[in-house]
């Protein structure tokens, strides 16, 4: 990559919180072939919660929890799970073209990753890499990444992490009981840490940036320079922005096929759960007198192209809702939708369908 040109590094700290995650999508959609690769260091003014594209909003967060805390949630074109997000994390987003960087998304994840845990190490704190997409220290970790193609541009996501509110994320969480949240709480402080418990102090954010920079010229082999948004990307900026504050986008919206099938007599609502190594897998299938006719994928894998979760459920909509019939259509016809997947294989949405037959 030595022969190709600076890479622009936007700033944009304390921004609105809805406008940290419509930035780089607002740039991504921008980007034309030849123009520039750009990383973007943003930071929120606040916190909020922000879900992975391909989650269920009701499923996974307790709104009205997040109403009573004044915290936002937005939902973001990048897969993964749900995060709380504050001004004790500096966002480093990555939107590049296609051809500057590695084919695999598994090799992506690695060189995302490289100048990050460079920092981390510079400052003493052991981080390595931890497939698919984490970087741990030890047995905790300390950064997970995200990626998507978004227009004609490659995406990746994730933070320097200098302090994280395991108390506020765990309240944002929809969960069974009191007694639950206490325990996510705790598993969060136990198996999560951040570059403030690491060193035991507090670092400037301005110094750890510009040590991440230096660390990035070396990764990518390539300089960078600072750049403001181009008028264009200011102008998209709105626009996604509004996109992003639609109710509909949050609450119904993401690569998700939503079931949306009325429910009456003589019709059942099935549901598998799956843990696979790239991240949680859930089928919701509605069933009518022994047919498929509406299915739902969702989960906080990482996947490609953004609407394959919503193909693969295509095609079972309308077959016999036999276990291994389902199956077979659903790894005949993964090779083709799927065109990238990290920890995510045919077999393991094929072991979330099957759960959903057998009895609860």
């Amino acid at each position: 990559m030595a022969d190709l040109p600076p890479v622009r590094v936007v700033t944009a700290f304390d921004l609105p919180p809805v406008d940290s995650q419509a930035i780089y999508h607002a740039v991504a959609e921008c980007y034309v072939p030849g123009g520039p690769d750009t990383v973007i260091l943003a930071r929120p003014a606040s916190p909020y919660i922000c879900i992975g594209y391909h989650q269920d909003l009701d499923r996974e967060i307790d709104v009205a929890a997040c109403e009573r805390h004044g915290l936002p949630v937005y939902r973001r074109q990048v897969g993964g799970g749900a995060v709380y997000l504050d001004r004790n994390q500096v966002f480093l987003q990555w939107v590049f073209g296609p051809r500057h960087l590695p084919i695999t998304l598994e090799s992506r994840y690695q060189l995302y990753a490289k100048p990050l845990i460079a920092t981390y190490v510079s400052y003493g704190v052991p981080a390595v890499f931890r497939p698919v997409n984490d970087i741990h220290v030890g047995n905790r970790k300390i950064g997970g990444t995200g990626a998507a193609t978004v227009g004609a541009a490659e995406v990746m996501v994730g933070s320097i992490l200098f302090n994280i509110d395991a108390d506020a994320m765990a309240a944002a969480l929809r969960v069974d009981s009191e007694k639950m949240r206490d325990k996510i709480a705790f598993s969060i402080k136990e198996y999560v840490t951040s570059l403030t418990r690491e060193t035991g102090r507090e670092i400037p954010q301005d110094e750890v940036v510009a040590t991440y920079l230096q660390h990035l010229d070396v990764a990518l082999g390539r300089t960078h320079y600072p750049g403001p948004l181009t008028a264009e990307e200011e102008h998209r900026l709105i626009q996604v922005r509004e996109r992003f504050l639609q109710p509909g986008w949050t609450s119904n919206g993401g690569g998700r096929r939503v079931i949306g099938t009325k429910i009456h007599e003589g019709v059942s609502v099935l549901q598998g759960v799956y843990k696979a190594p790239g991240g949680l897998v859930r089928w919701i299938l509605l069933v009518e007198d022994g047919t498929v006719v509406d299915a739902t994928l969702e989960g906080d894998f990482t996947i490609a192209p953004g609407d394959a979760p919503a193909s693969l459920a295509d095609l079972i909509v309308g077959r016999q809702a036999e276990p291994s019939l389902l199956a077979q259509l659903v790894l005949a016809g993964f090779p083709a939708i799927v065109s990238s997947s990290p920890g995510l294989t045919a077999q393991d949405v094929i072991g979330a369908l099957s759960r959903a037959f057998q009895p609860t």
